[in-house]
């Protein structure tokens, strides 16, 4: 079980000669991997246990008859190509079972309907370190509901230490997510972020507890660039269309939600919900939007901040953000002396605000811009 070290030397033909350590192995067990020269990889696994000894030898005959198609290619550089549903499974599998930091690259849409799934980095020890790439790519189908604290595409992306992973140009769609933990994370793309998240979209539904949005339940740190959402969103705590709470100096740059939101306020906890973020503390946006409305049910003996954009603020720098929905303020409870502007249609259209949005993305240097094609703003990368 480590192909990169013992290497096999060709007896010519079809016999290959390898060393190994003495072990005793399960049957089940992954034996032999293959990566044929079609690009894809098959996998053998032994049909009964076995033990080696030191000084033994031992011969097995394996038949491409017997071989499974993994879903995936393994490229020379390490990393993952995956090309079916069954492929993307197996690369979870994979980084649930250890193998955190693999970079992972699709090549065809996927679908997920019918598929059983558990999130890729399933907590804090076990979060994803690589790069996903969706490579513009749209997953369908993901449908679980789970009592575990991490839901999403993916569990728990980075963390403390490591910070570095990434997630960009996927589409999800028509997604739904349940979260049934106490104190549970859920997001269509991460349940929990410190990583980098670009050029995502979701549809579909996320339904959790205590943090839940459209793209992120909660981003620490790190980045989210150039996504947007129209999942509808359901929570009972920190809630927004986009994320459900931003903290410690993260980033939303060029980021939108459409999609209604809902809080079904915990009684006994401090409720923040909005179309674009929950709470905010000490995150910066830039040029965001979100027309989703926002309703609640329930009372709660600790505060209640909802607002049309962001129902607890304490943003850092808020630029060129809009909003249009069911609510007239903007901003629940706002720590800092950064608004949001909203939209009604006389002093204020949607025109004015893709050119001030694009202003501001433009003096920050981003590649992102908004068009108004139809009725709302859309995004697109020069």
């Amino acid at each position: 079980d480590n192909p990169d070290i013992i290497v096999p030397y060709d007896k010519g033909s079809n016999t290959y000669t390898a060393i190994v350590a003495p072990q005793s192995v399960a049957a089940g067990t992954t034996f032999i991997t293959c990566t044929f020269t079609n690009g894809k990889t098959f996998v053998y696994k032994m049909k009964n246990a076995t033990d080696w000894q030191a000084g033994g030898e031992y011969t097995y005959t394996v038949s491409l008859a017997a071989a499974k198609d993994l879903g995936y290619t393994i490229e020379s550089n390490g990393s993952y190509t995956v090309y079916n549903a069954d492929g993307l499974l197996n690369v979870a599998e994979l980084v649930n079972g250890g193998k955190t930091d693999i970079n992972i690259t699709l090549t065809a849409d996927i679908d997920l309907t019918g598929k059983d799934w558990t999130p890729i980095g399933t907590d804090y020890d076990n979060s994803y370190k690589g790069t996903f790439d969706g490579g513009g790519h749209t997953i369908t189908g993901l449908t679980f509901t789970t009592n575990d604290e991490y839901a999403g595409l993916f569990g728990y992306l980075g963390n403390f230490n490591n910070g570095a992973a990434t997630v960009k140009n996927v589409v999800m769609d028509g997604i739904q997510i349940t979260c049934n933990h106490r104190s549970g994370y859920a997001g269509g793309v991460a349940g929990y972020s410190w990583g980098t998240i670009e050029n995502c979209s979701v549809s579909g539904s996320v339904s959790g507890t205590m943090y839940v949005g459209g793209v992120v339940g909660v981003q620490i740190g790190g980045s989210i660039t150039g996504c947007s959402s129209s999942a509808t969103v359901k929570g009972t705590v920190d809630v927004g269309g986009v994320a459900g709470q931003t903290n410690s100096s993260a980033t939303l740059t060029a980021c939108y939600a459409t999609g209604n939101v809902t809080i079904e306020i915990n009684p006994a906890k401090n409720i923040a919900g909005g179309s674009l973020v929950g709470m905010n503390a000490g995150s910066s946006l830039l040029a965001c939007y979100a027309t989703g409305n926002v309703t609640s049910t329930g009372s709660s003996t600790g505060y209640v901040h909802i607002g049309g954009f962001l129902g607890n603020n304490y943003a850092n720098v808020m630029t060129a953000c809009y909003w249009k929905n069911n609510h007239e303020q903007g901003i629940g409870y706002n720590k800092k002396s950064t608004e949001a502007t909203k939209v009604d249609g006389t002093g204020v259209t949607w025109k004015n605000a893709v050119d001030a949005m694009n202003t501001a993305l433009q003096n920050a240097g981003s590649k992102w811009r908004y068009e108004l094609n139809g009725a709302l703003p859309t995004l697109r990368k020069q």
